[in-house]
């Protein structure tokens, strides 16, 4: 019996056993790397333009 048609039949009291594919629920890509770095950078650039404008 596969992992797939044993779903209907599990207890409360034992866990559902997922693949990791289908327990990931959203897109693995890897585009989220890139978001994090620009925002980081240009969270650092609006720091210093703000602290530059403000005490110099």
């Amino acid at each position: 019996m596969t992992i797939r048609e044993d779903r209907g039949n599990h207890s409360p009291d034992t866990p559902e056993v997922l693949t990791t594919t289908e327990a990931r629920q959203g897109a693995s890509t890897h585009v989220t790397r890139y978001v994090l770095g620009w925002g980081l950078f240009l969270v650092i650039c609006a720091f210093m333009i703000i602290y530059f404008v403000m005490y110099r």
